[in-house]
């Protein structure tokens, strides 16, 4: 079907549309930016929408939505406090990961620019952290959303939440040549509404401090080296290393300000999961001890390199300071 929207200015522009991501009870497509102004708009009919599909315009984008098929009825029954979900994780590999249970991160953020896609996770209802590499310099808040309760990123899920950017911190000493002080916080244009699907983590608080303490890592990255990102969030289990990461460099790893994570093997992260979580479970509640990083250019699959994860405890003054400003 085709839908024809006068936007701003001259020039047309026809490219189809899926609507596939789910936004307050509505169906739409991605935002869309004006080439030119005039918009041919195909899309395909997508057999949730209870409603008539209509344009939608907000800060100079467009997108198509329709009411969705409220098939899916939230709980009211679920845990009001942070690190803890209404749904178990699968406890059994990103490269060689797991699909993960259907919102059992439910702190799991799916993070978009307009060419790129990472990780983070949210520690309140207007605040994500990610990873400064995931951030385009100069910083253009319109060009990123933040999406909660995503799953399969490809199909539209109930109850998911999108939600634009109002600002965003990149740490003032992030390096590009070192990644050192990789962390970025993000400030939601409007809070995310807390239920069974959609939670926030605990900020440490307990962390994981010996060598071979069990963590966790999730996103939708890579799947096998050179491969394609996955459209299911996957989750593997892993091990903290000590000072294995000191192989980069001293200049690129600082136990202080980093933590050093693998799977003896297998089960390494990689690109896509940029700016995701690593999770350390203590006493029925789950922390936000990292935020993935870097690691070999392989995904540690023929080096065997672990990966380096900024170490959310050493910068929680800073976090604290930005989540707190005007």
């Amino acid at each position: 079907m085709q839908l024809f929207f006068f936007l701003l200015s001259g020039g047309v522009s026809s490219q189809t549309y899926t609507l596939n991501i789910r936004d307050n009870g509505k169906i739409c497509t991605q935002w869309i930016t004006p080439v030119n102004g005039q918009f041919q708009l195909s899309y395909t009919p997508q057999q949730e929408c209870t409603s008539a599909v209509s344009f939608e315009q907000a800060n100079g984008q467009g997108r198509l939505c329709c009411q969705g098929l409220p098939v899916t009825t939230p709980s009211t029954n679920f845990p009001k406090e942070c690190g803890k979900q209404q749904y178990a994780p699968l406890k059994q590999r990103i490269i060689g990961g797991n699909i993960a249970h259907a919102n059992s991160w439910p702190w799991q953020i799916l993070f978009r620019g307009a060419n790129s896609m990472c990780g983070g996770a949210l520690i309140d209802e207007r605040h994500v952290l990610t990873a400064a590499h995931c951030v385009t310099t100069p910083v253009q808040e319109k060009d990123y959303k933040v999406i909660v309760g995503a799953h399969e990123i490809n199909k539209p899920m109930y109850m998911e939440q999108e939600s634009s950017v109002s600002k965003i911190w990149v740490h003032e000493q992030y390096s590009t040549l070192t990644t050192a002080n990789d962390v970025a916080v993000i400030r939601l244009a409007k809070p995310v509404k807390i239920s069974d699907k959609v939670n926030i983590i605990c900020l440490p608080g307990a962390e994981a401090k010996t060598v071979n303490d069990t963590v966790w890592v999730s996103g939708w990255g890579r799947t096998a080296h050179l491969g394609n990102t996955s459209p299911i969030l996957k989750q593997t289990q892993m091990q903290t290393m000590g000072t294995k990461c000191s192989v980069y460099g001293a200049d690129k790893f600082s136990q202080e300000k980093q933590i050093c994570a693998s799977k003896h093997g297998v089960g390494y992260t990689c690109q896509g999961d940029s700016g995701g979580p690593l999770m350390y479970e203590y006493e029925g509640r789950w922390y936000l001890n990292g935020v993935v990083s870097y690691g070999s250019s392989d995904c540690g699959v023929g080096t065997g390199l672990p990966s380096v994860y900024a170490r959310v405890k050493y910068y929680l003054p800073w976090i604290r300071s930005k989540m707190a400003s005007a």
